[in-house]
């Protein structure tokens, strides 16, 4: 070996061709794992938490890698906020899904409609930057694979979080290296590859009873290893979960229980990759997923009137509203690491088919047929015979190529990477609204037919300045075309023309990123950055007359630029981490829905609003013992312009948080956990874990509360402040970690998302926590 070579490149050259990689854990140690040649870095280092041993001789919390920035760094060298789960930190809480991964997260809002039921109408965002209509705002990625979709009926699919490496939540602005779509920030699902060297084995099973509802149960296996030793892998893995329900539907006339427990649910997942390596610089990973989400029912229940028996969750519908959603990922991934760079090619189908039924009488009764003739008011039927199912399909077929070159040396002054993305999108959805006594006669019958395609470029680049000082600067561009196809009839459909086509094309805003880090040592990082997001426009509808103009077809992007500041710092020997981020987002042009005084509504760029808040996370390592967790977080999003229709009506008011009511994010959340373990005999490991998750109530001011807005409805208000307590006690040995666990110990049943059909109905809906489940879980890994 050479002489004169930095610790990294020496190591790099002495494990060439072992299989074996190397991460520094601190300034004393070197940690040695076996690495799939011309793949990324394992996704975590294992923790005090989750190590599956005994963990009483930890001196210090271990190091975590990301792929955040599409090049594999130590977390704590990346100047971003970032939050990492791994698949112990999910299991800790009980994590089955986006849902828990945001209520774990700070600065993440995820709800859905409580008129319709989850995956309708549900609206994800990051520091408050919304998606209630228009293109996504948050960015969700399955490895390097993207899965957002613009806004429908339905909202995004969401990966099964069995057999994942873990989840990376990217707070801010992410245009340069995730494009449209991340304008608030992404969440990458990382999952496990295979490896040509290693066997490695992986089984968990679960079963849980939840109160007042029914048993829950859950198997996952997933195994893989090399087929030819140091040139083929593979991977598979299988899932299956179903959770029983604690929502009973009843009749609305005598209040008898039609189905218990009616927002059961049942999933299931598959996943097979493999990898071949002909060569040591060359890795090919195919990969193929499949997964189905099915729900039985909704999990929504009246709010009002309450429950004629008390102590349980009633929805008096009149129809079962099952919903079906099922997701398949095809990827191919090649990595060519050609000496002083690597290549990676990313080359993904996506394919989604969602149904769904939903009960919309009680709607139909307010705003078509004012009422049914039942004295309870207009949204309440009068017999089974006055049913109007609405059914929902939904078609998505997505190809995308991504290539991009980095720079392989990171020890190397200047790190760079830049690249080229395309993407085509097929969306077809339907609508099918009808009265049940006379189902050929629609009441609204819709097809739309959207087709997007997108092609983009890419690039950053890093500047160390100094020992202590280093700059990075990237921008993405591109354009984006869209053609949209639209069929409408039906009676209730009157204002709609019976068919209708556009097409679309704009030049996407570049999207800039640039950032400044002082580093005085490897045990702190101190940054700031700002950087620009944004959505796409779109097609607004037919162009409609009123009083001599025409109102336009389509609207523009919207964008965000945001201001951060944060710090990363580890202290007392590594025992105490500590991630801190302020961060300031002026959000211009948002895509508004406005109304012209003909009453005809359309989609422009209208709104202005700003975000601020802040981020604070921490990991400390009290005694060789005890490990502590705590995270919070504020958020202020609130609008910084009136806008009006032109009769004078509030669209949005100024100084008005930005959401629309129920739909609006916590102030302040937070987490705060505890684990306490002690050893047994021989290598066994006790351990008891407390968790708390808390959000506040946001008061306010909104505009659906001002008289002169056209959504005005005093009934209206945020979630009220929620708690959540879970408690585990386990055992573990090395691969083996079984644990008693008990999720929302004090059954906290907080009001959340509470709403109505109309503005002064009788009829209020709303969801909440799953009650309080209690069960056993074991994790096997070899």
């Amino acid at each position: 070996m050479p002489a004169g070579l930095t610790a990294t490149a020496g190591l790099s050259q002495l494990l060439e061709g072992t299989g074996l990689d190397f991460q520094f854990l601190n300034d004393r140690t070197i940690k040695l794992f076996e690495r799939p040649r011309g793949a990324r870095v394992p996704a975590t280092t294992p923790r005090p938490e989750s190590s599956g041993g005994n963990s009483s001789t930890a001196e210090s919390l271990d190091e975590i890698v990301v792929s955040a920035t599409k090049r594999n760094e130590f977390l704590s060298s990346v100047p971003m906020s970032i939050t990492v789960l791994s698949p112990e930190d999910m299991a800790a809480s009980g994590i089955q899904g986006i849902g828990g991964i945001a209520t774990v997260t700070t600065g993440i809002e995820y709800d859905f409609s409580s008129q319709y039921g989850p995956g309708i109408l549900s609206n994800i965002a990051i520091r408050g930057i919304s998606a209630d209509k228009g293109d996504a705002t948050t960015g969700i990625y399955v490895d390097d694979t993207s899965i957002q979709t613009p806004h429908t009926t339905f909202g995004n699919a969401y990966p099964a979080t069995f057999d994942l490496a873990q989840v990376e939540v990217l707070r801010g602005p992410q245009g340069v290296l995730f494009g449209r779509g991340a304008e608030g920030g992404a969440i990458r699902f990382i999952t496990n590859e295979p490896s040509t060297t290693t066997v490695s084995q992986l089984y968990r099973s679960e079963v849980s009873t939840t109160d007042h509802g029914g048993t829950n149960l859950e198997l996952g296996a997933a195994a893989g290893g090399p087929l030819v030793a140091g040139a083929v892998g593979a991977r598979v893995s299988a899932w299956y979960r179903s959770d029983g329900g604690y929502v009973d539907r009843v009749d609305p006339f005598t209040g008898a229980v039609v189905d218990a427990g009616a927002n059961r649910s049942a999933s299931k997942a598959v996943r097979i990759s493999m990898a071949f390596e002909p060569i040591d610089s060359l890795r090919v990973t195919p990969s193929f997923s499949y997964q189905s989400m099915n729900l039985h029912d909704t999990p929504a229940f009246y709010a009002e009137p309450p429950p004629q028996r008390a102590g349980t969750l009633e929805n008096g519908k009149l129809l079962r509203q099952p919903a079906v959603d099922d997701l398949m990922i095809g990827s191919l991934a090649l990595v060519d690491r050609l000496g002083p760079a690597s290549l990676t090619s990313i080359t993904s189908y996506v394919d989604r088919t969602a149904s769904a039924t939903v009960d919309t009488t009680n709607v139909a009764g307010i705003v078509y047929f004012g009422g049914f003739g039942n004295p309870l008011g207009p949204a309440f039927p009068a017999s089974y015979a006055d049913a109007v199912p609405t059914l929902l399909t939904l078609h998505q077929i997505q190809l995308s190529e991504e290539v991009r070159l980095a720079s392989a040396d990171s020890e190397a002054p200047i790190k760079w990477l830049g690249g080229f993305f395309y993407s085509r999108l097929r969306q077809d959805s339907t609508q099918d609204t009808y009265l049940i006594a006379a189902p050929k006669d629609p009441g609204i019958l819709e097809d739309d037919y959207n087709a997007i395609t997108e092609s983009s470029a890419f690039g950053q680049t890093r500047w160390s300045l100094n020992s202590y000082w280093s700059s990075g600067v990237g921008v993405r561009a591109g354009w984006l075309e869209s053609r949209s196809y639209s069929h409408a009839a039906g009676f209730a459909n009157t204002g709609d023309a019976p068919f209708a086509q556009s097409s679309h094309r704009e030049t996407l805003p570049p999207t800039p990123r640039f950032d400044l880090s002082y580093q005085p040592d490897s045990r702190n990082l101190f940054y700031t950055a700002v950087a620009k997001g944004f959505r796409a426009g779109g097609y607004a509808g037919m162009p409609v007359r009123c009083a001599g103009s025409v109102g336009p077809s389509s609207f523009g992007p919207d964008s965000v630029w945001s201001f951060e500041v944060g710090s990363k710092n580890q202290l007392f020997d590594r025992r105490v981490h500590l991630d801190t981020s302020f961060f300031d987002i002026h959000w211009n042009g948002i895509q508004e829905r406005v109304q012209d005084s003909c009453g005809n509504s359309f989609t422009t760029n209208a709104g202005m609003a700003r975000s601020t808040g802040f981020d604070l996370g921490a990991d400390a390592l009290i005694t060789d013992r005890l490990l502590m967790a705590a995270a919070v977080g504020y958020l202020d999003v609130r609008y910084t312009r009136t806008l009006r229709a032109a009769d004078g009506s509030v669209i949005v008011e100024r100084g008005t948080v930005v959401g629309g009511v129920p739909s609006v994010p916590a102030p302040w959340s937070g987490t705060v956990s505890a684990r306490y373990e002690w050893p047994l005999a021989g290598t066994a490991t006790a351990y008891l874990r407390a968790e708390e998750i808390a959000h506040s109530h946001n008061t306010g001011p909104f505009t659906e509360l001002e008289t002169k807005s056209l959504s005005y409805d005093p009934r209206l208000s945020a979630d009220p402040a929620s708690y959540l307590l879970n408690l585990q006690l386990g055992l573990t040995r090395p691969g083996v970690n079984v644990r008693i666990f008990v999720n929302n110990t004090t059954n906290a049943h907080p009001m959340l998302q509470r709403y109505s059909d109309a503005p002064g109905s009788a009829l209020v809906y709303a969801y909440t926590l799953r009650p309080r489940t209690v069960g056993l879980m074991g994790n096997w890994t070899f």
